[in-house]
């Protein structure tokens, strides 16, 4: 395969076209939707637009990587980002394999610079998936020692291909600010926002950052990007898998726009990683899209991709809904609370029962040690077990096995088990960190937590975890390569817990959402949406989620209080519906209308789940609510069957009148609902109370 100066190759995988043009050395790399290749700008793919007074334009590397060492362009860009670093600019495409398996292609660029750097730069496809996975190793086969710097998973250039030269107005970046208590917020900004375009020279790089430094990779931003040409409604979007640190840059130069990510650099997340000659590293992959349409269905894709990545129990398959003692108890649970508890949910239809933190001795001085509180439990957790099985619950108990209290016996008893930075104990206000690349770790929690479940036949594991590391830990090169070493044998241990208990249920939860990327989400069978517990914020954080991750896996709260008014029980329970149902708070509490009610919803449930487990989001709508403290105006979710043949449709109100939300329900028909509001074929009409919200059921005439 040659790579020639003025000309481009073009693949197709499933709906994609994928491109790599050649200018003088450079190879460059996008793509668009099959069906629109015909309309790509030549001129924007080979930087051939002349219609300005001073040019340099050029191409940009498909591959980013940096050496120590390396030189760096005079563009403004030292200490702003990584990119266009000496290895990038000098590596040579050569060659190029398309490799044809079982249900999977491949295409294989081959790249190396005159030192003896080699790079695969990967692209994936699987049969029925419109998305692809971008991956590059590295490989020094030079005479002496390397240290790697920076090594992005993916890079997309030439943005918008359908321009000649950008409409920055036109031209949207998607981005999901998550925070606690406050995931997966839409951020929509046009690219002038950013000042994103050529200056009268070309001159310079304009850069947006976001990433992530420490161990709860979903902090402040998810791990994902979006760029929407809506002149020519193409949307191309990336979602990172990115355990640890990670970054995702747009970059402005030579008349176009690149995204480029992958795991943190040394500027970003003082990441160093050594290779001896004949090593290699492999990258984390990327997983990216590209629709002829919106945000919305770029998503759809990316969240379907998922299903490739995803494992469950048996007991997984009907879409359980759970009961969690937390709201109940506050981390104060008794064998003698929770019986009661376990007859109420039993009754209203109920399989898991979670008992979460505080089973063991204490909270905060021995968190670690995972021993149980014979006061609490005073027959241990083999009681625990034995009342389930009368009832015929599924059930099981909280960890954060990751972390220690400073107070703890694991802790003053083994030191050298802990993490540490520049010689010093990593402490976070009584929050210690376990060191996973140590076998006597493995082998302490394999006693601690994955016996403890064996002996007492639990068959739930609600995994916490609760503080963040920060930058790195000693033990390595650098600082962000002890952390990700050490992350890589946490996600290990967790397939480690999969593997000797294959019929174990296992939920993700990182003070509710913090751990919300694509390889923590996928290696259990459900994650926790939030920690919006109680507030009415919960149902907007769980619509929004509907981007980012698919609904079968999100736990979502559902608090029912017996202060409560009767349109506050359903509009929790319809919130609850947007994925996974886990009802908390003191049931034995609720009045018999109150029961009879969540009956009724998870009645209801149960005939909508097959929509929530396969279906696909088609609309989310949450752009009136600006704010999740004091929420108001109208928020909305559409999803449709696999087959077609039924649509979902959510409609929430806060401090609102009674009103119409309409939906596109053209060729549906309604056959059932459950909410506080009036449904018609034509939408749903909310009921004015504080808070309110319907589901409605439509099967297509």
């Amino acid at each position: 395969m040659e790579f020639v100066n003025g000309k481009f190759i073009k693949h197709r995988l499933g709906d994609t076209a994928l491109i790599y043009s050649t200018k003088g050395d450079i190879t460059s790399f996008t793509c668009v939707p099959y069906d629109l290749v015909d309309k790509v700008n030549d001129q924007k793919l080979f930087k051939e637009i002349v219609d300005k007074r001073f040019t340099h334009l050029r191409l940009e590397p498909m591959v980013q990587i940096a050496f120590l060492g390396d030189m760096y362009k005079r563009d403004f860009s030292a200490g702003v980002t990584m990119h266009d670093a000496y290895t990038s600019l000098a590596l040579r495409a050569f060659d190029q394999e398309v490799i044809n398996l079982l249900g999977e292609q491949k295409i294989i660029t081959h790249l190396r610079d005159e030192r003896g750097i080699n790079v695969k730069h990967i692209i994936s496809h699987r049969d029925n998936y419109n998305v692809l996975q971008s991956e590059v190793e590295i490989t020094n086969n030079s005479s002496k020692e390397m240290m790697l710097e920076m090594a992005s998973s993916f890079v997309l250039s030439n943005l918008s291909p359908f321009m000649g030269e950008n409409h920055i107005d036109k031209l949207i970046l998607h981005r999901f600010q998550n925070y606690w208590s406050a995931e997966c917020r839409k951020e929509s900004v046009p690219i002038s926002h950013y000042n994103m375009e050529d200056s009268w020279s070309s001159f310079g790089v304009k850069v947006q950052r976001i990433g992530q430094v420490g161990s709860m990779p979903a902090r402040c931003y998810l791990p994902f990007v979006a760029l929407e040409d809506t002149q020519n409604n193409v949307t191309w979007a990336v979602q990172l898998y990115a355990p640890d640190s990670w970054q995702i840059e747009v970059i402005q130069k030579d008349s176009a726009v690149s995204l480029m990510g992958g795991h943190a650099d040394y500027l970003y997340g003082h990441w160093r990683k050594k290779l001896a000659p004949g090593k290699s590293f492999r990258t984390q992959p990327a997983y990216f899209t590209v629709v002829n349409g919106n945000l919305e269905e770029a998503c759809a894709n990316l969240t379907a991709f998922h299903d490739t990545m995803l494992t469950f129990p048996a007991s997984e398959e009907n879409l359980p809904v759970l009961y969690n003692e937390y709201l109940y108890t506050w981390g104060h649970p008794t064998m003698e609370k929770l019986i009661p508890q376990m007859d109420c949910a039993k009754k209203l239809g109920v399989d898991y029962f979670v008992v979460d933190a505080g089973w063991f001795e204490s909270f905060d001085d021995s968190m670690g040690d995972w021993e149980v509180d014979n006061k609490k439990f005073p027959k241990g957790l083999k009681e625990l077990k034995q009342e389930l099985d009368k009832r015929g619950l599924l059930g099981g108990v909280w960890y954060e096995f990751e972390s220690a209290t400073s107070n703890s016996k694991v802790a003053k008893l083994h030191p050298e088990w802990l993490l540490t930075r520049d010689g010093v104990l990593i402490n976070h206000y009584n929050r210690m960190f376990l060191d996973f690349r140590k076998p006597e770790v493995i082998d302490y929690l394999t006693d601690k937590v994955i016996n403890v479940l064996k002996e007492n036949g639990l068959k739930y594991i609600k995994i916490d975890y609760n503080e963040n590391i920060g930058i790195g830990a000693d033990g390595a090169e650098s600082l962000g390569e002890g952390l990700r070493q050490h992350i890589q044998n946490v996600v290990a241990f967790y397939k480690k817990i999969r593997k000797e208990i294959p019929d174990l249920v296992m939920e993700v939860c990182s003070s509710g959402g913090m751990r919300h990327e694509p390889c923590f989400m996928t290696l259990g069978s459900m994650v926790s949406f939030s920690d919006a517990h109680e507030g009415p914020e919960g149902a907007v954080i769980a619509l929004d989620l509907h981007r980012y991750m698919q609904p079968r896996i999100m736990q979502i709260w559902a608090c029912l209080k017996p202060e409560y008014s009767k349109n506050d029980i359903c509009f929790t329970l319809v919130k609850a519906m947007l994925g996974r149902i886990c009802l908390s708070g003191d049931l034995t509490a609720l009045s018999e209308e109150y029961k009879e009610i969540t009956k009724e919803a998870i009645k209801f449930y149960n005939v909508i789940k097959p929509i929530i487990k396969k279906g696909k989001t088609v609309l989310v709508d949450s752009d009136q609510i600006t704010s999740l403290r004091n929420l108001n105006g109208v928020a909305r979710l559409a999803r449709v069957s696999k087959d077609g043949k039924h649509m979902l449709c959510y409609a929430f109100a806060f401090s609102q009148p009674s009103q119409l939300v309409e939906f596109d329900t053209k060729g549906y028909k309604v056959v059932s609902s459950f909410g506080d509001g009036q449904v018609s074929d034509q939408g749903i009409i909310t009921s004015g109370s504080r808070w309110s919200g319907t589901v409605m059921l439509l099967e297509k005439v």
